[in-house]
């Protein structure tokens, strides 16, 4: 789809950069060290005992890559079969001390690799845990959207991929990206191309690496010899891409990703006017209803019950999501629900209690119910009360989220991942809406409810999938949407997600 032709566009960069550098390795090498190298000839025609090998035996080492992709056959009878054929041609005589010692020679080379596998393995089911994600959740928050931390950490500290370290996607940096993945630290994209960079210099410069020690003992240049004459160049490399993601971002993936570089002053200007609710707001929560008989009879209760700690309640009429929070007399919206059943048993009455932020995005919901034989207001109010009773236990529960809603409008806290404050639902006539939070950046952006969805970045939703397209809201990319509204298409391009 259009994350692999963006990510297309990235890998031709990165090769061009590649390329680049190897051409600087081989001129400075050609000129420092052309003593060292060597070339082929023919061994003298007086040279006897030669044992001579045919032509075909070098087919060995393509045999079980040619048995694998193209016979279909298991790769391990498909290296026995290759050892079999390659030993047989050369030293048919010494067929079974031969494989017993590649055996042998084998186990030694791979099975340290195998071990580090089985204990990457194990971090990466350690790293699934809630309790490692909650400790790691520091590194998520360091603000990798700050374009020079983005290319100091990849870029200029890409040499700790070296010996499985702390950013090899092969070693400890897999429990390092899966945080910062799970964290929303970066837009997954992002995430990618940044290992994509620094496994430019664990590819190549790793002395832990399998084939970095074939070519050691083949050449008999020590390994570390070789990790100190390219790492320089590969973490030029390294760097070279993290500083291309960061310049030309919008054009590679369509997206920008980081913050720009602003004084702290000016950052308070990111922010949508209308995001927030002002001072006289604050510390304001209307109540309303859904229209129905019960839930009014019991505004009043709720009322009283919201009341007090320095909150003042009042009832209030209208919908929280027609307009942004800057003309808002309140910076929370209680709307109650009740809803009824006939039972044989009597009739159920479920009585909701929705609190709502200033801008109609919702914060949380409890509904109690009860089998009534004659349903009256006194009932209904009860249970009005103990939904409110529950809204004050979830304000002890997260009692940041609690303040900031009361003082700005906004039901945040400090680590959660960026927002746009948008959904997107799939209605009876099979389009796909939208529903904004007024003030929010979606709404900054140009998105209101209702809006039609036609095309996200590029592409008809559907092309995407119901889920998947549903999904997008929550990432925290700055999409670009193609929208119907009123008989009219319209462009919205989102900008800045809100951060803590």
């Amino acid at each position: 789809g259009i994350q692999q032709q963006q990510m297309y566009r990235y890998a031709l960069v990165l090769a061009a950069i590649d390329f680049g550098a190897l051409c600087l390795y081989a001129f400075i090498s050609f000129r420092t060290s052309r003593g060292y190298a060597t070339w082929a000839v023919r061994a003298p025609a007086s040279q006897t005992g030669a044992v001579r090998i045919p032509w075909y035996a070098l087919f060995t080492p393509v045999l079980p890559v040619v048995l694998y992709f193209v016979v279909r056959m298991d790769p391990i009878p498909a290296f026995i079969l290759s050892s079999i054929y390659g030993v047989a041609l050369t030293r048919p005589r010494n067929a079974v001390p031969v494989l017993v010692a590649a055996v042998i020679r084998g186990v030694e080379d791979v099975a340290p690799a195998i071990v580090l596998f089985i204990g990457i393995g194990m971090l990466f089911t350690a790293t699934k845990q809630p309790q490692f994600v909650a400790a790691m959740q520091p590194l998520a928050s360091v603000g990798l959207r700050n374009p020079l931390l983005y290319v100091a950490i990849f870029g200029v500290l890409s040499p700790l991929t070296l010996y499985r370290g702390p950013l090899n996607p092969f070693g400890v940096g897999i429990a390092v990206f899966t945080v910062l993945l799970a964290s929303h630290a970066l837009p997954p994209v992002i995430l990618v191309a940044a290992v994509m960079a620094v496994v430019q210099v664990q590819n190549v410069c790793d002395p832990t690496n399998t084939q970095n020690v074939w070519v050691a003992n083949f050449t008999g240049v020590p390994i570390n010899e070789i990790t100190r004459r390219t790492l320089p160049y590969q973490a030029a490399v390294a760097t070279a891409a993290c500083l291309a993601t960061v310049a030309a971002a919008p054009a590679l993936f369509g997206i920008h990703p980081f913050n720009m570089l602003v004084q702290r002053a000016d950052a308070a200007a990111l922010v949508p006017p209308g995001l927030f609710v002002t001072g006289r707001g604050a510390y304001r929560i209307g109540v309303g209803d859904d229209g129905t008989p019960d839930a009014h009879s019991a505004i009043s209760a709720v009322v009283e019950a919201m009341a007090g700690s320095g909150v003042h309640a009042f009832a209030a009429r209208g919908s929280p999501n027609a307009t942004d929070c800057s003309a808002k007399d309140y910076a929370a919206y209680i709307q109650i629900t009740s809803t009824r059943f006939v039972l044989v048993e009597g009739t159920d009455v479920d009585v909701g209690v929705k609190l709502i932020d200033c801008g109609g995005w919702d914060v949380t919901e409890f509904h109690d119910h009860a089998v009534l034989a004659q349903p009256t207001d006194v009932a209904v109010r009860q249970l009005a009360l103990q939904g409110a009773g529950r809204l004050h236990e979830w304000a002890g529960r997260f009692p940041q989220r609690w303040l900031h809603l009361m003082a700005q409008g906004l039901a945040y806290q400090a680590g959660d991942p960026p927002a746009y404050y948008y959904a997107l639902f799939k209605t009876v006539d099979g389009n796909m809406r939208a529903y904004v939070r007024a003030g929010g950046p979606a709404y900054a952006a140009g998105m209101r409810t209702n809006d039609i969805i036609e095309k996200l970045d590029g592409l008809y939703w559907w092309e995407y999938g119901t889920f998947q397209t549903q999904a997008r809201a929550y990432d925290g990319r700055a999409h670009r949407f193609e929208i119907q509204r009123d008989g009219q298409t319209l462009q919205v391009q989102l900008g800045e997600a809100f951060t803590t």
